[in-house]
């Protein structure tokens, strides 16, 4: 059964998709929805499933992922800024 934000969230999705994923209307449309700071799940969600959250897990692991990252209880998290930098460096053609 799919619940409303399922239908958004696939909506939103295609839309980023149709927008041609590295293309500057594709970054600023994620940033744009980006809330201050980021968890991985959200991150997850707002790039339309295209980075997991278990991929941050494994590149913060190897040094790969965002710059700095924040620790609220058992959740980590990112800073936008530092989530787009990131996301910039691993979004290519």
């Amino acid at each position: 059964m799919l619940h409303r934000n399922d239908i958004c969230d696939y909506r939103y999705t295609n839309r980023l998709i149709n927008m041609g994923i590295s293309s500057e209307e594709f970054f600023h449309t994620i940033e744009k929805a980006l809330p201050p700071l980021v968890s991985r799940v959200e991150a997850s969600r707002i790039t339309g499933g295209l980075i997991s959250a278990k991929t941050l897990s494994n590149e913060d692991a190897l040094r790969k992922g965002p710059k700095r990252k924040l620790r609220v209880g058992g959740k980590i998290g990112y800073t936008g800024e530092d989530f787009m930098a990131y996301l910039r460096r691993k979004v290519r053609l």
